[in-house]
């Protein structure tokens, strides 16, 4: 029996076994290649070992606490530098980032900048305490930068009650004497400090939990500016939810190195350091803004302002895309680039390790080493050009 398409039964029965067994084939490379890109993502969005964060491990997404952990401040004298308002801000939590604006005319800074914390807990303590405060003979003006949405705050985790913020506690102070400290105000439930896994001791700030949420709010409003052993305790209530993660205990978990391994990768270290990969003293950096719209006169200067750090910089340059780099897939595939060229490779090594992965504005830079002659013809017909 011959059907309307020309094909017999018997061979319209193997096309269609064969089309199901594509369809089945299909579904399963999907399926295979959907769980893989998940486990990947996972693996990549897993927070490091040790990490105290409450947010990170609740799954917030990064950028959002990047945002809401970064302050602007203003009102600077003109005679402080990055290095003063780290110290003066560190009182509160680890600071990731200090960034001021500089005048490409004077080389001095503009008189405001803005601070990034490791957790949003230490940026709000920092702008209850120190907004209106004086430094340096003028008033400090402390808030959020001009893209903090109230918003962004939506989803999180909700700040339990019973837990608190400590910061600018003692090295010598360990989390079994904080947990007795505080333990007059009520049962302590946890007692995390942040470790540093490097050095081996505490970052000087973490987390209390309480059993009652009433003990919390009191042991918050009576400790905050109490003076423990020589130091100015800094205290207020948790802003946002989620895990606390090991405290102290990560260093009994993470592996030790021995001594003879980790000479050898700081002698490593050292030597592309001092070479720079491939020679090169060029650096890109990818993702710094969103697109053109975002990109203003300041920000190859803001931009070379943090990059002197590590050494002496010829020349910085803000490339905005073409129609045909933006069609391709390479690595200038990105609307906005920005290229920092160093006087030394080694300068560009440390640049690389100090952008790379950092976090900027709530976006995330993707920092790499870029070749120098190809710098020159991509860069030939640039005029946002900065030169320290």
């Amino acid at each position: 029996m011959v059907l309307a398409n020309g094909l017999t039964a018997e061979q319209q029965a193997s096309v269609d076994r064969a089309r199901a067994y594509a369809q089945e084939l299909q579904d399963t490379v999907f399926k295979d290649a959907a769980e893989a890109e998940r486990r990947r993502r996972a693996e990549e969005s897993r927070p490091p070992p040790g990490t105290v964060n409450p947010g990170l491990l609740g799954g917030v997404d990064a950028r959002n606490l990047s945002v809401l952990s970064r302050l602007y401040v203003g009102s600077i004298n003109f005679e402080l530098t990055e290095e003063h308002l780290h110290r003066v801000f560190s009182e509160f939590g680890t600071v990731h980032s200090v960034s001021m604006s500089k005048d490409p005319a004077t080389g001095r800074h503009k008189g405001y900048g803005f601070v990034e914390f490791e957790v949003p807990e230490a940026a709000m303590l920092a702008m209850e305490a120190l907004n209106g405060t004086m430094l340096g003979g003028r008033q400090l003006r402390i808030g959020r930068p001009n893209n903090y949405n109230v918003a962004v705050m939506q989803g999180f985790p909700p700040p339990p009650p019973e837990r608190i913020y400590v910061a600018n506690v003692n090295e010598a102070i360990s989390e079994d004497v904080l947990r007795e400290i505080f333990g007059p105000f009520g049962e302590v439930s946890a007692c995390v400090l942040a470790p540093d896994l490097s050095a081996r001791r505490h970052k000087g700030w973490g987390f209390i939990e309480f059993a009652q949420a009433a003990a919390a709010e009191q042991a918050a409003a009576a400790m905050n500016g109490l003076a423990l052993a020589n130091v100015v305790l800094r205290v207020r209530p948790s802003v946002v939810g989620g895990p606390l993660g090991p405290g102290m205990a990560a260093l009994d978990e993470a592996a030790q190195v021995p001594q003879q391994v980790a000479d050898m990768a700081a002698s490593v270290s050292q030597s592309i350091a001092e070479a720079g990969p491939a020679g090169s003293a060029v650096v890109l950096l990818a993702n710094v803004v969103g697109g053109r719209s975002e990109v203003d006169d300041e920000l190859a200067s803001d931009m070379a302002g943090e990059g002197l750090k590590c050494g002496r910089i010829v020349k910085v340059v803000v490339h905005i895309a073409s129609d045909e780099e933006l069609a391709a897939s390479g690595d200038l595939s990105a609307e906005v680039s920005i290229f920092m060229q160093y006087a030394e490779p080694a300068a560009a090594a440390a640049a690389l390790e100090l952008f790379d992965g950092r976090w900027f504005g709530g976006r995330r830079i993707a920092a790499r080493l870029f070749d120098p002659d190809r710098f020159r013809v991509v860069t030939s017909a640039d005029t946002m050009v900065f030169i320290p």
